[in-house]
Parts: structure tokens; sequence; C-alpha cells
């Protein structure tokens, strides 16, 4: 099966994605059109790959990855999205395995829209891992996936190692300091984790787009971006300026524009779309991205076509175009303060003076405090609390009582309870409560304007409040330090504490970005004697093997 998306992404030649979304049943008839179109999609010669959504909009739909396996069989390797939303890292395996045996090499990863729907209410969401941590999965993946041998002690790998082609998404369409900044820390790390390439969310902001351009280069990051073409009606417009698919910015301003093509003209507005969509297209060559993800309305083979050869038409002229789309909060935050001649980006960083403490501090203070006397290594209490932690699990083991901490964690932090905390990496909000994507590596692409997506109004994202927490103790560089690893669940309902001062947490497993500076906080800085029987070895490390039995005589 020809790769086109991977080879043209490795070579440099501009590459074109098609969306195509199966929604719900199996044998629909609209999902026959969908496959049918999409062949028809393949034999323009046109495109690279036909990209195929997992359950948009929270709600249930075809596999993407059997839907793929359909359109594989037209001989063109197909783009598949893997969300993180409905699966757990098992499924996630589970999966990897039957998209190897079919070829299926191509993958973009995400953390998926929150369920809105399901069989008698509303699903529970997974989030198990987070796409940072997908991401790494999948990489480990590639390297054979190392799992537990049946001696114990032993790590045995796959024979088969994947070829897998993972790529991930970033939202630059973020207008406050805090959402934008966190947005590009997290790239770096999915970046480190493995991603290939990067598809940009939805968005209307040539200035913004470029930012991302100037962000990958400035940080030595040498990762192919796509930038997304959606092809936008006066409808689906107003749905998103009402902030009802999260993560995609509509302004009152170029809703405006959109009801004026719309009532203004013979064909409800359907030249003007398809002529702006051909000058992104031309604004994304310009730019330097390495090639547009289509989508939207009228995601046809003629329209394609169409809107590719318009785009070679307009491309001398790019600039201008990208002046013209510049459909931002025109008082919003950029990452550089603006190129006067053209109104798109200098390379000058802007200073970053936004300050929103006040909103978010909560007991952050109290937290901060209370962390370095009691939990940093040769502080005043620390000694003691560490002490006490290790002799309770040797007398009790795992799950013993640990009420009193439980408690406190549930007053102050609305705890859950999973054992394996979070706190210190969120700058003490709790990613389980807090969150609802579960996120430990940095924000999603939904917020606005701070508030979590899912909680509009009522709770801000943790990553926002992450931010400004840190900023105010000058901390901020924290955020892409290193990669937090998803929860063990073995320690649900078990004492964080003890996890903590046991070395088995999050805290003590995190992975640090070549760039990071590891401090003695941050690394714990003590030693578990591991030799006394009594104190369990960190599970990720094999133990040594056992000496051999001597020969019966």
């Amino acid at each position: 099966m020809e790769n086109r998306l991977r080879e043209g992404l490795e070579s440099g030649r501009f590459v074109v994605t098609a969306e195509a979304i199966p929604g719900r049943g199996a044998c629909e008839e609209s999902q026959e059109k969908l496959l049918e179109e999409a062949k028809r999609i393949i034999d323009t010669g046109r495109v690279d790959a036909i990209s195929i959504t997992d359950n948009p909009g929270g709600n249930p739909a075809l596999l993407a990855d059997q839907f793929a396996m359909d359109v594989a069989e037209y001989g063109l390797a197909p783009l598949v999205h893997m969300t993180c939303k409905d699966r757990n890292r098992n499924q996630y395996e589970s999966q990897l395995y039957a998209m190897q045996r079919k070829g299926i090499e191509n993958l973009l990863i995400m953390s998926g829209d929150y369920p809105v729907s399901g069989w008698c209410g509303k699903a529970k969401a997974s989030f198990d891992l987070d796409p940072v941590t997908m991401t790494m999965m999948t990489e480990e993946f590639n390297k054979g996936m190392p799992t537990p041998g049946r001696k114990p002690g032993t790590v045995d790998t796959l024979a088969n190692k994947g070829t897998f082609f993972p790529g991930c998404v970033v939202n630059p369409y973020k207008y406050t300091e805090g959402e934008l900044i966190p947005q590009f820390t997290k790239l770096k790390k999915k970046i480190f984790a493995g991603a290939k390439f990067i598809i940009a969310q939805v968005g209307y902001d040539s200035r913004a787009l470029q930012a991302l351009m100037f962000f990958l280069k400035e940080q030595n990051l040498n990762v192919p971006v796509i930038a997304n073409i959606y092809v936008l009606t006066a409808g689906a417009g107003r749905f998103m300026n009402q902030g009802n698919i999260p993560g995609t910015i509509v302004t009152d301003e170029f809703l405006a524009v959109l009801n004026k093509e719309k009532e203004e003209s013979a064909d409800k507005g359907k030249e003007a779309r398809l002529i702006r969509a051909a000058k992104m297209i031309a604004i994304a060559k310009g730019l330097g991205c390495a090639g547009v993800h289509i989508g939207g309305w009228g995601t046809n083979a003629e329209n394609i076509c169409w809107m590719l050869d318009k785009a070679d038409e307009l491309q001398g002229q790019w600039q201008q175009w990208a002046s013209e789309i510049s459909y931002g909060h025109r008082n919003g935050y950029y990452y550089y303060l603006e190129d006067g001649n053209t109104h798109l980006n200098s390379h000058e960083k802007r200073p970053r003076t936004e300050n929103r403490y006040s909103d978010v501090k909560g007991n952050y203070g109290l937290s901060h405090a209370f962390h370095k006397m009691v939990f940093l290594p040769g502080k005043k209490f620390e000694p003691m609390v560490h002490n006490r932690e290790i002799s309770l699990y040797k007398k009790k083991g795992l799950n013993r009582n640990h009420g009193l901490e439980h408690m406190g964690k549930v007053m102050l932090y609305h705890c859950i309870d999973c054992g394996d905390c979070g706190l210190p990496a969120c700058a003490y909000t709790c990613p389980m409560s807090h969150c609802p994507k579960h996120q430990r590596n940095g924000p999603c692409g939904g917020s606005n304007d701070g508030w979590c997506e899912v909680f509009p109004g009522q709770m801000y994202c943790i990553w926002f409040k992450a931010y400004y927490r840190l900023k105010h103790y000058h901390e901020e560089g924290k955020l892409d330090d290193y990669i937090n690893l998803p929860n063990d669940w073995r320690f649900w309902q078990t004492s964080g504490w003890q996890s903590y001062h046991l070395n088995q947490d999050n805290f003590a497993k995190r992975i640090w970005l070549p760039d990071a500076e590891p401090d003695f906080e941050a690394t714990h800085g003590r030693v578990v004697d591991y030799s006394d029987p009594t104190i369990p070895r960190p599970h990720w490390e094999a133990a040594p093997a056992p000496e051999p039995a001597p020969e019966q005589k």
C-alpha cells in the first residue's frame, strides 16, 4: 500500500489530506457514499491521504481504524485519528496490533472531544493516556513494545516492530497568554515523545499560524506543519461563534463577513468560501507549511481540485491574502509583536505582561509552602514524614488506611484518591478532579478565554491556572521541563504520600526534555533502601535475576 503522506512529508513535497467523517452506524447509505467519494478523491491523484475522524463532537461513530481499512483497499494509506477519550492504554495497544496487521501506519493523535452522549445516558470518558503519552506508547510499539516477561524480572519485546507514523495537533489560535504559551510548551513535549508531523486546529488567523511556524524554527523543532483548511459556511460559522465547537474561534467580525456572503450572492456564498479556502492554501505554502488538511463543507473531488488549482493561481499574492484573512481577536495576545508592513509577525517576542494570578491563585501559596517544608529532601519536616511513610508501609503495606491525608486533599483539591498524585505537575490543581480530560502534560485545545471546554464559565482550565501560578513565582519555565507518565492504577485508593516517598509515583518517573535542567526538588534527591525486603523495588525497574539454584546431587 502506497504511503504518499509519509513519503511526501519526509521528502519535503507539499502534501494534501482530505477529511472524512464516518458517522454512526455500520453500513449506512451515508457511509457507502463517503467511501465512494473517498475513492473518487484518491483517483484524482491530488490527495495524499484520506483523514478519518474518531468520534468527533463526543458522539459514537464507526471506528476510524475500521473505516480506514476499507479506504486502504483503494491502495492509498489513510490517516487515522486516534483520540484519548474512549480507550484506555490496553485498548489502544490492541488497536495498534490490528492496524499493524493491515499495514496502516499514519496516525493523528489528539485528546478528542469530550463525550456528550451514549447509550442510556452520557458515556464515561477514559483519558487514561494523553496525547503526549499516547505518542510515547506508539514509539515504544515501533521499538518492539517492551512488556513484562514470563519470568519475574525479565522483559520481552515484540518480534515484529511497528512502523507507525504518528502526528499531533496544536491550537495556535489562542488569544490569552495563559492559553497560548501552554499550547506551545505541550507541543514541545509531543515532538519529544515522537510526533513526526503537526496539524493545526481549525482557524482563520494567518498571523497566529505564522507565529507557530516562527516558534518551531526558533526552538529548532524541524517538524512539518500541515495547515487546517476548513471550508466554512455561515451556519457552521454561527455555531462556532457561539462556542459550540470547542477550540474553534469565529469572531463576530468574521461571522459578519460569512453572513454578508450568504445574503448577497445567488449561490449562498459557495464560491466565496471556496476562494477563501484557496487563498488559505496559498497562505500555507507562503508561510512554509508542509501541506494542507482540507475539511468542512463540500469536501469532494471536484471542489478539492478546484481549490488546489485556484491556490496555484493566487500563490504570488499570498501575503496580501494573509493580511486579509486575519480574523483573530484584535486585542488578543500574540507570541510575537506585529510587523507594521505586513501586519503579520516580526521576530521580536511580545512582552508577557498578562497577570491573572488573582483569578486563579486559590490555595496555591499554601500548597507551595507546604510542599517545600514537608516534601523536599533536606527541608525541616521532610525526614520525619519520609521515615513515617516508610515505617507505615513496612507495618501495614500498600493498602493501609490514610484517611487524614485523603480528607485534607479532598478539602483542598477535591481529591479522588488515585494514589499517583499529579498535584506537583499541575501547580496544585488536581488533574483528575479538576480536568475532565485528566491532562497531566499540558492543555487540550478546547479552552476559551481560560475556561474549561466542558464547564465554560464555571471552571478554569488547569493549565491556564498553572501558567499564571507558576509565573507569579517566576517558575513558568517548568511547564516544558518534563513529561509526566500516565497514572499507575495499582495505586488506586492508596496513599499518594506513600508512593511519593517510595519513589514510585509520577514525580519520580517524569522524563526530562533535553533542554531542561533537572533540579534537586524535581528529582527527589533521596535514596530508598531497596535491599530491604519489606520495600518493593520500583515496578518499572527490572529486578536483578536471581542466582541459579545449586545443582542437586
